[in-house]
């Protein structure tokens, strides 16, 4: 019995195989297996996962690098990356030479392969890209038509025909964004009539945009909850009246109004976020009827018709005075956030009504200089104990 472990080590030792091939074959024949022949079955399997496993291999990766090299593997793989592609973002890049710039006809080309590939997106930016040309549109039939976020900022190159047939593109969209853009009422009744489940809609700075315009999308985007229309200097308000109210924010400083608009704009008395500027002191002096002005009468009737507010955006409101910081304190119970960045009247009185008033209230963005609070109430009100946080502007 002893002698059966130092005759199996002489055995071992007493044969020196002479090639690694004599080695791979004694391997073999004692463990029954081939190695090598097990690596190669097992990498030829992996491309021959369904389609499912696949996608939830994907889907388990986390870091962008990893996602892209998953696309390297094989077409099959390729294609499971691109449909679960959600984001594209495509902006022109000025600050390459001149000589480089690709023409607007090969830019729209490019766009047009890319949507073409991407079918399942779900956000898109074309921010500052050049015009859709004509050649897009034979093949726009192809395009993926599950897009709910458009990015079209600073697109003033886009004419009215180019912007209707972007949007015929996207019929799902709940959100889009026109800040500067040449987009007038004729594109706006496009769009109103393309993507009728509109939620979002930045249109800030759109100056070609009248009342009719903004009469036409309110009636047909009955979904509409969020809507800006900062600086539109063709817009007067009136284009509220009539409509059905469905919005909780609603940017709409810049513009000129009177009673009767603001009451049409407050009116559904579901305002959660309210965004009113004056222009500062440098602004006011250009001759411009278009420029807002909000007083202690606005405040007023803001205060009591938007009980649900959430968040008060008043900047450079100098006509403001003791009795509207009054009415903000008494109505506004659920105000988060107030902005009062430029309201010269603002008193130690009035900052005392708002803290006591507003309960609910997180933050007070206020000037550091232009207004008429002490600096000991500006110190009580930071570290008495409440939860409101007073935040100096500008930030230091």
């Amino acid at each position: 019995m002893s002698l059966s472990p130092n005759r199996k080590r002489k055995q071992g030792f007493g044969k020196i195989p002479a090639t690694s091939k004599t080695l791979q074959e004694q391997g073999v024949k004692d463990n029954h297996v081939r190695p090598c022949k097990i690596s190669r079955m097992s990498l030829s399997s992996v491309p021959s996962l369904p389609g499912d496993c696949l996608d939830l291999i994907f889907k388990c990766l986390k870091t962008r690098d990893d996602r892209n090299s998953f696309g390297l593997t094989c077409h099959q793989w390729l294609h499971i990356r691109d449909n679960n592609q959600e984001s594209l973002w495509c902006k022109s890049r000025n600050y390459e030479p001149a000589d480089s710039k690709i023409s607007s006809e090969s830019a729209a080309i490019i766009i047009c392969n890319l949507l073409i590939r991407f079918q399942n997106l779900q956000r898109l930016s074309l921010k500052g890209c050049p015009g859709i040309s004509e050649v897009v549109t034979s093949k726009s039939q192809s395009f993926g038509s599950k897009v709910r976020t458009l990015d079209l900022r600073f697109c003033s190159v886009y004419s009215d025909m180019q912007l209707a047939l972007v949007f015929s593109w996207f019929p799902r969209l709940t959100r889009i964004n026109l800040h500067y853009s040449n987009i007038n009422d004729n594109g706006l009744a496009a769009l109103a009539k393309c993507c009728s489940s509109l939620e979002t809609v930045n249109l800030s700075n759109c100056c070609s945009i009248t009342d009719s315009g903004l009469s036409c999308l309110l009636q047909n985007c009955r979904e509409l909850r969020s809507l800006f229309i900062s600086y539109c200097s063709s817009i007067t308000g009136i284009g509220f009246l009539g409509c059905s109210q469905t919005l909780n924010r609603l940017g709409a400083g810049g513009y000129k109004h009177n009673q009767e608009v603001l009451n049409a704009i407050i009116s559904g008395g579901e305002l959660e976020y309210l965004y009113l500027e004056t222009a500062p002191d440098e602004s006011a002096k250009i001759e411009d009827a278009s420029i807002i002005n909000i007083d202690t009468e606005a405040v007023l009737t803001i205060s009591r018709g938007c009980p649900l507010l959430k968040e008060l955006f008043l900047s450079n409101c100098e006509e403001v005075e003791l009795e509207g910081y009054e009415a903000i304190g008494m109505n506004c119970k659920e105000l988060e956030k107030l902005y009062v960045m430029g309201c010269q009247r603002l008193c130690d009185t009035g900052l005392q009504a708002i803290c006591d008033g507003c309960n609910k209230l997180i933050e007070l963005y206020i000037d550091r200089e232009k207004n008429s609070c002490s600096s000991s109430a500006l110190e009580q009100f930071n570290f008495k104990g409440k939860k409101p946080e007073l935040i100096l502007w500008p930030c230091s």
